[in-house]
Order: structure tokens, then C-alpha cells, then sequence
């Protein structure tokens, strides 16, 4: 909190170095002619900040040029809000990169990193969630700030940047944040976060939403909380209210564009708004009327806001993108092309025909082992957890013009499948169901709701009707043909669907009680789900060395639990001992996680492991560890140094994009303290996990202009972390070329703004993901390449600690990096001698001055 009042005192960074253009004294290009357009309602609102001082002025040039040696100023213009409220605007992104008349000037904007200002905001997606998941009752309330923006004051170094000229030609320094700025919402959002925090602790709410200035009050109906004392609250706090926009509990309320009912859990659209989309749709509908690229853009906008209550519209406003991508000259006017005709003649019948209020949608889709595949040489199969339904094709199925074909098939597949859950369930109204496929062209039209085929496509718009009537949404998701278990022709499979991130063909024995075969019911195959698919195959492992044993004891046939006898013989057959000598003997410390293994074997059959002999188990597993160290001497992990480190950086950087995506993973684990497993995914191609994987959405950036950037990324995968308690690997920004965070953009850049894997690679449109092996396997040869052996994936956790502990981190620090809460640390650090300190400060020093150089 101390750097929100020191915010009030000093002025909020917004985020602009000092700078100069040219040998200019000032740049105070003219207004804008919305601005112009305006001048009355603009001048009164300059004279108002004046009077309130929030700016102070007018001056002249010349006065200015006194106090400050280089100022400038940015165009005015004027936007209207929804409440038809005129608003004067600062633009600050002038000039554009392709103005002419202002060849090389930067924009105030041009100098803002806007991920340094990310803002908290509420959307649509949190809120449904919220009111989706809470069974009680609330009352709800708006609170909205008076002059949101104008009540935060900005640093006094930075105004020089942020003058006014009003349309006299007169100069006014701004002290407030303005309106057109990048930092804007992220510097208002501070102090916002910071009241949210006040009022939700100090009053008997369950919760607040914020929505930049406007706010959401919830509570439940027994409280006695009132807008009237959060209002003075927040006078004593000095944040002006704007009375008029304020509202008293009631059961609904308006926010975000939406009605929202805290009684009921419904979401509507206000009848005004829901009126003004049917004209605007009926306009574009108007035969032969040509529209500008500004209109398309405004209907494709406010169709998106209503697709936030009916998602399965959503498709239908692609069209409308793809005829503004072929706009060449944008002042220029067009008619509306035929097939965003269709589409719009879609959205005109569903919104004439839906019903207005709705449940609250679940924006997260629900796994439900729902699976459909078509055949022409059978009819359609569909399976429903473990509810099953066949259609076999009628004679002279495919007799149509055109002539129907798969595409149909597969079509009418999703469509029964909702049919049948329609049947088979109940409370389904705004939930969202994953629907499994084979078939990359049903997971396609899928994704689209449409489809090139004339039969598809009109089957489509039957789905779509249908899940809007029964407020229903699906989601596409991928499975190969083999793990189908629907795809089986006239002999269904009695099994609920297997998930593609689970390889059953790779965990068989793991699956079996004991050597019996066994179908998992749908509760095991979420308790499988449960674990990562590598503890599942190191699991099996430990299944299959186990039945091995029993085979020499001639009992090849046997089932859970096994006894505690067999439990301490297998450890004496597969540990190292003096008692048995036979072949393929493991250390003690495999042994320990091959028990884990045979415990987990136990848990997933639900029967009971033989634990009444742990102690006696435990003195095994100790003995074991002392015949180890006798046999065999473990080797110490080498560390990576920095001049390996460099040699991957010049070995790599220019390389192929895997290269430039492994070098970018091993810096972030030398310098995060990372497992090169936790930064990596089990699968190279197709989708990735979003519950154990990291994905691009899981970087943070945080800092200030007085220290360094800070990028965090959340790992829920961590060997030592747990399901609610997922780890963070910080890193800080460095002034090199083996910097971090840099490493960090690099891999967001490279996913083009989708939420997919961070550490991988796109090329035409395919993301590749890293795995392991490949990765190490890369790392490795580069590595051997250069004369440097004995150096695998762990070496780069144990370099990163090791070099942090020789340059003077404490225990502690190093502790909290490398997310250690014991003395295992130790484990990872190697001692640095006087050369090689010397070499690593040398070096060090060396790619920071190649940096300050390159002018980076």
C-alpha cells in the first residue's frame, strides 16, 4: 500500500522518459477537428481543471520554454460516452508511424511499455463464474467514481510530455492522468484496486467487480450494508463519487453492458440495447447499401458484446472480420457480401426469437466423456459417459442435391449427442460441454459452427438453434482415431471415452488388479487424471517390475493387495544386497519410488497397501542405500557456468526456431532455478494441458521505472508443488544478452497472441511444443559440440544456484528462488574456485559493456 500514498504524494509514473525531438524547443501540433467540432463544451472543461487545479495555465510558448528545456504537447479531440456525455480527449498516440508531415517523431505512446500497466478488470467471464458457482442469494449495487482518471495526479517530471493546447493556441500543464494515454487504466488502477481492497474489508460484502470507474457491490440479502455509508467512506478517502450513477442494493443491477440478477442468476441484455442491434442488423441487411470500414468495425463490436451471452453466435461474426481484411482503402464504401448476408440474417432471426434472460453461461467447459464418430458403411455412434447410442444409415442416405456425404454424417453426430444429453440429464442450462472428435474437419466446423458443405451447414444452424433455446454451449476437443472408443462400427466398447493426454496403451499394467484385467469406470479415469502422465508411466514401471518378480515365484497369476511378505521379498530381489545376486538391480532410492508406485497401483483399485511392515520396510530400503554406496558411487551433477552458457547463446541464437526456443528454456532455468521437466510439455504437437502446463498466459511482468522489470511465471506442474499450490519462478530483468525476461518475450512473440504453450514455436500456423527429451537431447549435442561433457538438463538448476550462492545470494534468497523449503538445497550447489569466480565475473562484465555498446 505504501507505493499507492507515495503514488497521491509524488505522482503516478505513467510510464515516459525524459526525451527531446530534434533541436526542437516544442512540439504542439494542432488539435484535432473533433476537438474543433467541440470548442465550447472543450474550453469548459479546460476551464473547470483549471479551476479545480488539476491544470494550471494558460501560459504561452515562450512561458513554458522557460520552465521546462523541451515540452510538448498532443492533439485534442472528443469522443462521446454511452451516456452521451461528451468527453475531451488527449492523443497521445500522434503521430502515427505513417504520418508524413511528422517523419521521425515518436508518440508519447510510442515511449510505453503497456505491459508495465496491466489492469485487474472484471470482464464478463468472471462475473457469469461468480454467480454461476454461488448457490446464495445476493443483493446488488453500483458505485461509480466521479472524474475517475482526473483524481490521480501524475509524476511532475513527466508533465512536460502531457501540455494541452486548447483551441486558442494557449498551453495548460496536466497534472491529472488523461484520457488517450497508455498508462491510463493501469495507473488508475492502482489506487482503484487499493479502495476495492478497503471496502471489501470494512463492509459486509461478498464481493466487489471493477470495471475501470464503475464498480459492482455484492451482497448477501442478510446484510445489513448500505451504499450510503460506502459513499461517505469513500469521501473520507478522498475519492469523489458521482451520486448520480450510485444505486442502492436491489436485486438487479446494470454493469458491464448486462442485467445481472443476484436472485435468480440471470444475465440479459437491456430492451433498448437489444432493440438498437436488431436496427443496426436490419441496415446492414438493406439490399444494395454500401457502408464504410469504421461502420463494419462498429457492428462486429457491439455483435461481439451480445456473443458474451450467446457464445454460440459467435462464429457468425467471423464473416464480418474477413470482409474488413479485404478493405484496401479504408475511406472507401462497399456493400455487404453475400455470405455476411447469411450470417446476418442468422443473428437477426436468433435475436428475434431467443429468450432475452438467461443463466449466468459457464465460460469453462465440463469434461463429461462425450464422444461421437460417423461411418457411410455403418451410421453414427455416440457415447455419453457410459450411456451409448447407435444409428445405423438408412438406404439411399446420401440421395439429395447436392448428394449428402460424411461431413453431413458427422454433423448429425453432434446434433443426437445433444439430443441424447437433453434426455439423459437435468440443470444443463448454461453449461458448456467438451464434445470429443476424430475428425479434423467435425473439430473444425466445430470451432466455426459452419461448414463449406451445404447439408453441414444447414444441419449446423439447427445445432445452433438448439443450443440457444436450450442455453447450451460445446466445445471441440481432439482425440486420436485409435483411442475413439466410439469408432468401433457395430461393437461398442462398454468404457467411458480416454482423455488424449492419458496414454492408455502406455499404462496396461498399471490399469490391471494385479494381472487381471479391469475396465476403469468414469470415477477412475478422473482419479487418473489426477496425475501427470509421467507419474503414470513411472507408475506402470514399478507395476511391471513387480509382476517380473512374482514370475520367478511362479505365480503369474494373482490380484490387489498384495501381502507384506511379497512387499519385502520384491525389495530384497530388486534392491542390491548381499542375500540375492540376480540381474537388473536398482538403487535404493528407485526402489523408494517404485513402493510410491505400487501405492498409487493400490489407490487407483481402491485396496488397502500393506503398511503394518513399514518400519521393517524402511531398515530394507536403508541397507540397500548403504550396498549402493559400496557398489556404486553416484556421480555429482556438473554445474552449467556461464561460459556454457554463452556457447549455447552463440550456438543457438541464429539457429533454426526450435534452436532459438531451447536456448530461450535454458535461460530461463540457469537464471530461474528451474527442472528443464517443469518448463517442458509431454507432447511436441496438438493441445496442450491447461491444468499442468505453462502457457503464455501464465507470465506476469511487474516493476517500476526506478527498478528493474520483473517476470513471473506460474507453474502448477512442480515436482514439490501440490494441486492448490501452484509455484512461481521470478526473474529479473538483466542487461545482457543472457537476460531472462528477454528470453521470456521472445516465446510470447513467438506465440502471436494465443494462449498456447510459452515455450515452444509457430511455423505457418502450427504451434510445436519442447519437450524434454528433445530439449536435452538438443542441449547435450551443443553442448559436446563445444568440448563440454558430463552437462545434462539438471546441471542448469544446479549452475543457477550454485553461480547465485558464489556471488553473495543468502540462504534464504536463494531458498524462496529456487522454491526449496529444506536443507536440499545443498544438494545443488558446487563450490567456485578463485579461477573460476574470476573468469565468471570477467565474462559477466564483458556481455554487459557488448550490451551498453549495442546502444541495448
Amino acid at each position: 500500500m505504501n507505493h499507492i500514498i507515495d503514488g497521491f504524494i509524488n505522482g503516478f509514473d505513467q510510464g515516459i522518459p525524459d526525451h527531446v525531438i530534434g533541436n526542437l524547443r516544442w512540439f504542439t501540433p494542432d488539435n484535432h477537428s473533433s476537438a474543433i467540432n467541440a470548442e465550447d463544451k472543450i474550453q469548459k472543461s479546460i476551464n473547470e481543471e483549471v479551476e479545480a487545479k488539476r491544470m494550471f495555465g494558460p501560459f504561452s510558448h515562450e512561458e513554458v520554454a522557460a520552465r521546462f528545456k523541451f515540452f510538448r504537447s498532443s492533439p485534442l479531440g472528443s469522443v462521446v460516452n454511452a451516456d452521451g456525455k461528451m468527453r475531451p480527449i488527449n492523443d497521445l498516440s500522434f503521430p502515427k508511424k505513417n504520418d508524413k508531415k511528422n517523419i521521425g517523431i515518436m508518440s508519447v505512446n510510442s515511449f510505453v511499455n503497456k505491459l508495465d500497466f496491466k489492469t485487474t478488470w472484471d470482464d464478463f467471464t468472471i462475473v457469469s463464474n461468480f454467480f454461476r458457482n454461488n448457490e446464495d442469494k445476493f443483493d446488488l449495487a453500483l458505485f461509480d467514481w466521479a472524474k475517475a482518471y482526473r483524481q490521480i495526479p501524475t509524476k511532475s517530471s513527466q508533465w512536460p510530455f502531457l501540455m494541452v493546447k486548447d483551441l486558442k493556441g494557449d498551453l495548460y500543464v496536466d497534472t491529472r492522468i488523461t484520457f488517450g494515454g497508455v498508462a491510463g487504466c493501469g495507473s488508475f488502477g492502482l489506487p482503484a484496486d487499493a479502495w476495492k481492497q478497503i471496502m471489501e474489508s470494512e463492509f459486509d460484502v461478498k464481493k466487489i467487480f471493477r470495471w475501470v470507474d464503475d464498480n459492482l457491490f455484492v451482497k448477501k440479502t442478510d446484510s445489513l450494508c448500505n451504499m450510503k455509508a460506502v459513499s461517505e467512506r469513500s469521501v473520507e478517502l478522498g475519492v469523489a463519487t458521482s451520486v448520480d450513477k450510485c444505486t442502492e442494493f436491489a436485486r438487479e443491477q446494470k454493469f458491464i453492458g448486462f442485467i445481472w440478477n443476484g436472485w435468480d442468476k440471470t444475465v440479459s441484455l437491456p430492451l433498448q440495447k437489444l432493440e438498437q442491434r436488431k436496427c443496426q442488423i436490419s441496415e446492414f441487411l438493406t439490399p444494395g447499401k454500401e457502408f464504410r470500414f469504421t461502420d463494419a468495425g462498429i457492428l462486429a463490436g457491439r455483435l461481439n458484446h451480445v456473443s458474451l451471452l450467446l457464445p454460440q453466435l459467435r462464429c457468425y461474426i467471423c464473416g464480418v472480420y474477413r470482409w474488413m481484411n479485404e478493405w484496401k482503402k479504408r475511406w472507401a464504401t462497399r456493400v455487404v457480401p453475400d455470405d455476411v448476408l447469411e450470417d446476418l440474417k442468422f443473428w437477426q432471426a436468433t435475436l428475434n426469437e431467443y429468450l432475452n434472460t438467461r443463466l449466468c453461461p459457464d465460460t469453462n467447459p465440463t469434461e463429461i466423456n462425450w464422444v461421437g464418430d460417423a461411418s457411410t458403411g455403418f451410421g453414427i455412434g455416440v457415447l455419453i459417459g457410459r450411456r451409448w447410442g447407435q444409428l445405423r444409415l438408412k438406404e439411399n442416405w446420401a440421395d439429395a442435391s447436392p448428394k449428402r456425404n460424411i461431413a453431413w454424417l458427422e454433423t448429425v453426430a453432434i446434433r443426437v449427442g445433444i439430443l441424447m444429453l437433453l434426455e439423459i440429464g437435468s440443470r444443463l442450462k448454461g453449461c458448456n460441454f467438451v464434445v470429443w472428435t476424430d475428425n479434423t474437419t467435425t473439430e473444425n466446423a466445430l470451432k466455426n459452427r459452419k461448414s463449406k458443405d451445404f447439408h453441414a451447414n444447414n444441419e449446423w444452424k439447427e445445432i445452433q438453434r438448439l443450443l440457444i433455446r436450450e442455453e447450451l454451449d460445446i466445445t471441440p476437443m481432439r482425440v486420436t482415431s485409435k483411442e475413439n472408443v466410439s469408432d468401433g462400427g457395430t461393437s461398442f466398447h462398454m468404457t467411458t471415452h480416454a482423455r488424449e493426454t492419458i496414454p492408455f496403451n502406455k499404462i496396461k499394467l498399471f490399469l490391471r488388479d494385479g494381472t487381471r484385467e479391469r475396465t476403469p469406470s468414469g470415477i477412475d479415469l478422473h482419479i487418473l487424471s489426477g496425475w501427470r502422465v509421467s507419474t503414470l508411466l513411472s507408475y506402470n514401471g514399478a507395476v511391471s517390475k513387480y509382476i517380473k518378480f512374482m514370475a520367478t515365484k511362479d505365480e503369474k497369476q494373482f490380484t490387489l493387495p498384495i501381502t507384506a511378505r511379497n512387499l519385502e521379498e520384491f525389495c530384497i530381489w530388486a534392491g542390491r544386497n548381499l542375500i540375492s545376486h540376480n540381474e537388473n538391480k536398482i538403487s535404493a532410492i528407485s526402489l523408494k519410488k517404485y513402493l510410491a508406485g505400487l501405492k498409487g497401483w493400490h489407490t487407483f483399485h481402491n485396496q488397502p497397501f500393506p503398511d503394518s511392515n513399514k518400519a521393517r520396510l524402511d531398515l530394507i530400503l536403508k541397507a540397500s542405500a548403504k550396498e549402493d554406496e559400496v557398489t556404486t558411487k553416484r556421480k555429482t551433477k556438473l554445474p552449467i557456468m556461464l561460459w556454457h552458457l554463452t556457447h549455447l547463446w552463440e550456438k543457438l541464437f541464429n539457429g533454426s526456431p526450435f534452436d532459438k526456443a531451447v536456448l530461450d528454456l535454458c535461460i530461463v532455468a540457469f537464471w530461474g532455478l528451474a527442472r528443464i521437466a517443469e518448463l517442458c510439455y509431454d507432447h511436441d504437437n496438438g493441445r496442450v494441458s491447461f491444468a499442468s502446463s505453462i502457457l503464455t498466459s501464465d507470465v506476469v511482468f511487474s516493476g517500476s521505472a526506478t527498478s528493474n522489470l520483473v517476470g513471473s511465471i506460474t507453474i502448477r506442474n512442480a515436482k514439490t508443488g501440490g494441486p492448490d499450490a501452484p509455484q512461481v519462478i521470478s526473474l529479473v530483468e538483466q542487461s545482457h544478452v543472457l537476460c531472462p525476461v528477454l528470453a521470456i518475450r521472445r516465446r510470447l512473440s513467438s506465440a502471436l497472441g494465443e494462449r498456447t504453450s510459452l515455450f515452444g514455436f509457430t511455423i505457418d500456423g502450427a504451434r510445436t511444443h519442447l519437450t524434454r527429451r528433445n530439449t536435452v537431447a538438443r542441449l547435450e549435442q551443443v553442448l559436446l559440440g563445444g568440448g563440454f561433457e558430463g552437462l545434462h538438463g539438471h546441471s542448469f538448476r544446479v549452475g543457477g544456484a550454485s553461480l547465485r550462492y558464489a556471488l553473495g545470494m543468502t540462504v534464504d534468497d536463494l531458498c524462496t528462488l529456487g522454491r526449496w523449503k529444506s536443507e536440499c538445497y545443498k544438494l545443488y550447489l558446487r563450490p567456485y574456485n578463485a579461477e573460476d569466480m574470476a573468469r565468471t565475473r570477467l565474462l559477466l562484465r564483458k556481455i554487459k559493456s557488448n550490451w551498453k555498446r549495442m546502444g541495448l
